[in-house]
């Protein structure tokens, strides 16, 4: 294997085993917090991150992702890139500070001004580790990328817990995402190794050569918040506080697996914008179907556990979340395989393809999820599951393949044999004691997989295992 292969299963490894320890760290926080606050202050909280998400999706995270793609050569780019995303960064802390005051008004909750004030210092602390970032990405330097995201998700909730424990209340998560914010941008400066140059006059020649990508990836994340998000401003309008509390602590323990692989996608981005047209493709089949047999099952035993696993977690008021979370877990599910393929369109340099893909369906999640608020907070999750989860893949996967000319079947049997596998072992499991029921899922979906594949899924998932152990074996070495 190439030392580019070997880098690259590193670092999935890295971030992968990272990503598993933050999000153990964070669900063992999440309970603990559930018990140390309100339904109510986890409602406050989803209301911030309204405004803060918005302001996020233009960082300069966001912007230096041209670096990524484009590469670091050019020293007249990377420092336009590196100055236009301190001034953005800058720029959106004292536009959220100013946004805090509609949000307050529009959800008549007065509090919310000075927490997205306070919370849009973040953006301040920040300012160019979204460069930084970009360095480590580019150079493959995965491990570092790890570890600054460990680093901060422990300051998030040690911060948090503490100040919980001691009575703050919803404050508590406005301090944690600071020291959250604080120790990403120190330990990504540290280790990219990279001295930008600031410029208080930017190149315009520079920055006109990267506009077209960078206002695709923001037109893109404005989407997909529009699309993810809208049914936060729905409930917290429609339904109040606790029932936002309810369903934003049940939406991001759906998601897990999502933002794993979100994590796992900054690898597939460097290696896809490496390679040409015919690799990407068979490189994103083999990613997708992976993603497939492994997501399909973990979300099967999670829709079977939720009914008794969330209340002995969090305790009996959060029952209510149980269908939310059920329902969610659809769409959470879709949302991996259109992240895959958007990530491969942005690799593609198509990234106003990815916005335009996105933007279509802004029309039909908004009306969908006040539809369903008639119906509660149970009826916005299946509104999420319909629209934003069955349709919308359909959608993105038609519309990814005309565009990058890929053959509307090349991902299919990748996609739909485990998806099915996992739907028949979930009804089978239902015969069962709810305590049996993981296990006999898990058991069925197994021997679908077999033997719907005449043994061939099983031999090259042990090779591929055989290989990649390999490959980190020679690394250690």
């Amino acid at each position: 294997m190439t030392r580019f292969d070997r880098r690259i299963a590193g670092g999935s490894l890295w971030l992968g085993g990272s990503f598993a320890l933050a999000k153990g760290l964070q669900l063992g926080a999440q309970v603990l917090l559930a018990r140390l606050l309100l339904p109510t202050d986890f409602g406050l909280w989803a209301m911030v991150l309204v405004v803060h998400t918005l302001s996020g999706l233009f960082r300069d995270t966001a912007i230096a992702q041209v670096l990524v793609q484009r590469g670091l050569e050019d020293r007249r780019r990377t420092d336009a890139v590196y100055s236009l995303g301190v001034n953005v960064a800058l720029a959106l802390g004292a536009l959220q500070a100013l946004a805090g005051f509609p949000l307050a008004q529009f959800f008549g909750v007065a509090q919310l001004w000075p927490l997205a004030a306070a919370a849009g210092l973040v953006f301040v602390l920040g300012a160019g580790a979204g460069a930084h970032g970009a360095v480590l990405q580019r150079e493959l330097k995965f491990r570092e990328l790890a570890l600054c995201d460990l680093g901060s998700t422990l300051a998030r909730f040690g911060v948090a817990l503490a100040l919980a424990a001691l009575g703050l209340g919803v404050w508590s998560f406005v301090w944690g995402e600071l020291a959250a914010g604080l120790v990403d941008a120190l330990l990504k400066r540290y280790w990219s190794g990279y001295r930008f140059h600031y410029q208080r006059r930017l190149d315009p020649e520079a920055l006109r050569e990267v506009r077209g990508f960078v206002m695709g990836i923001l037109a893109i994340n404005l989407a997909v918040q529009a699309n993810t998000n809208g049914d936060n401003l729905v409930i917290g309008r429609l339904l109040g506080t606790q029932a936002l509390g309810y369903y934003s602590v049940a939406y991001q323990l759906a998601m897990v697996p999502v933002f794993a692989l979100s994590q796992i996608n900054r690898v597939n981005f460097a290696v896809l914008a490496q390679k040409d047209r015919k690799q990407q493709g068979i490189y994103l089949t083999q990613a997708l179907e992976l993603y497939a047999l492994a997501a399909a099952p973990v979300y099967a035993i999670a829709w079977l556990v939720a009914p008794w696993a969330i209340p002995l977690l969090y305790g009996s008021p959060w029952q209510q979340a149980v269908p939310v979370f059920q329902g969610v877990l659809i769409f959470a599910y879709a949302r991996g395989f259109m992240a895959l393929l958007g990530t491969a369109l942005n690799a593609l340099d198509r990234t106003g393809v990815n916005a335009a893909i996105n933007w279509a369906l802004v029309p039909l999640s908004i009306p969908a999820y006040i539809l369903g608020a008639h119906w509660g907070i149970a009826g916005v999750a299946v509104a999420v599951a319909l629209v934003m989860g069955v349709g919308a893949t359909g959608w993105f996967w038609w519309a990814t393949c005309r565009s990058a000319g890929w053959p509307l079947d090349q991902f299919s049997r990748a996609v739909l044999f485990p998806t099915g596998a996992a739907i028949l072992a979930t009804l089978g499991a239902f015969a069962f004691a709810p305590g049996l029921q993981p296990g006999v899922a898990l058991f069925l979906y197994g021997g679908l997989i077999t033997v719907g594949s005449r043994g061939a899924v099983p031999r090259r998932l042990a090779k591929g295992l055989s290989s990649f152990s390999a490959r980190v074996g020679d690394d250690a070495v």
